[in-house]
């Protein structure tokens, strides 16, 4: 928002800036876009274009069910991950030691992804055989299979991985919340959950819709740990990089990695026009509360 005392022309120029940094960052997954709409693929001399290769992605069974697969991934571990990510924030904000909870929360970034994933592995795989070895000194099968690797174990590895992700996003948009308008609601008689959903959520809303895309957009990106989790199950992430490594970078890996980052987009970009609309509405509310007889 440009305000009375700055200059036009630098305002201008700081969106200029802003927009040629995205432009910049975003430049590689644009021509990956334009490559994976030519029909005769990377390096060739002429251009035509052509939706064939994506009638080929969707074509593809094996391609399909690993974007379900992915899409299941990224739907449950949104859904447990984002309010643990949510009430670390709250615990942070009225806790005595804030240095260490930020230290747990991001101590996850610090691990290499290749050991994170080992680690984890190796974990479910002695916990799979400890409940195995259990449950035949018992003369029982219940623990058989408890931990095998599945969906389970790479939920695990995406809710360490993407977990700091979501308590950064929702901790930044909590900053600007007033804990004294939550007393007040609790003063008012409201339960403590009423006071978070009809005081707090509204405000810090955007924090979390943020996270929720970041939380998907992480998962479908993610390789490495859900390589080494997932059992026996293609993800789109896996299907992607085995035909880059036994075929190459085929026309329609192009086209596979585009659909990636349309998605990316899409997700992003709806938040933030959501939250244009929305913070436009809140203006309007807050110029007719301030000069009603205008309003009218």
């Amino acid at each position: 928002m440009q305000d009375d005392y700055s200059s036009l022309w630098g305002y201008r120029l700081k969106w200029l800036y802003t927009l040629l940094v995205v432009f910049t960052l975003m430049a590689p997954v644009f021509y990956v876009m334009y490559i994976s709409f030519n029909e005769n693929g990377f390096g060739a001399r002429d251009y035509v274009f052509t939706l064939d290769w994506y009638v080929v992605i969707f074509s593809d069974l094996l391609l399909l069910e690993s974007f379900l697969n992915t899409l299941v991934l990224a739907t449950i571990t949104v859904v447990v991950v984002v309010p643990m990510g949510l009430v670390a924030a709250k615990h942070y904000k009225i806790t005595r030691y804030p240095l260490a909870v930020v230290s747990l929360m991001l101590s996850p970034l610090f691990v290499p992804a290749d050991i994170l994933g080992s680690a984890l592995l190796v974990f479910f795989k002695n916990l799979n055989k400890t409940f195995t070895l259990l449950g035949e000194s018992f003369s029982v099968n219940w623990f058989d299979n408890w931990f095998d690797l599945g969906y389970f174990s790479a939920i695990v590895g995406l809710i360490i991985y993407t977990l700091p992700y979501v308590f950064v996003v929702i901790l930044i948009t909590m900053a600007r919340y007033k804990d004294q308008q939550t007393e007040a609601a609790r003063s008012c008689g409201a339960t403590a959950w009423q006071a978070f959903w009809h005081v707090e959520f509204p405000q810090i809303r955007a924090g979390i819709f943020s996270a929720c895309s970041f939380t998907i957009i992480l998962t479908f990106n993610e390789y490495t740990r859900t390589s080494l989790l997932k059992g026996g199950y293609d993800t789109f992430t896996s299907v992607l990089v085995s035909q880059m490594l036994n075929e190459g970078m085929s026309e329609q890996s192009y086209a596979m990695s585009a659909m990636v980052s349309y998605i990316a987009i899409a997700i992003i970009g709806s938040i933030i026009l959501l939250t244009l609309v929305r913070s436009e509405r809140l203006e309007q509310v807050a110029r007719a509360k301030a000069d009603p007889m205008g309003a009218t």
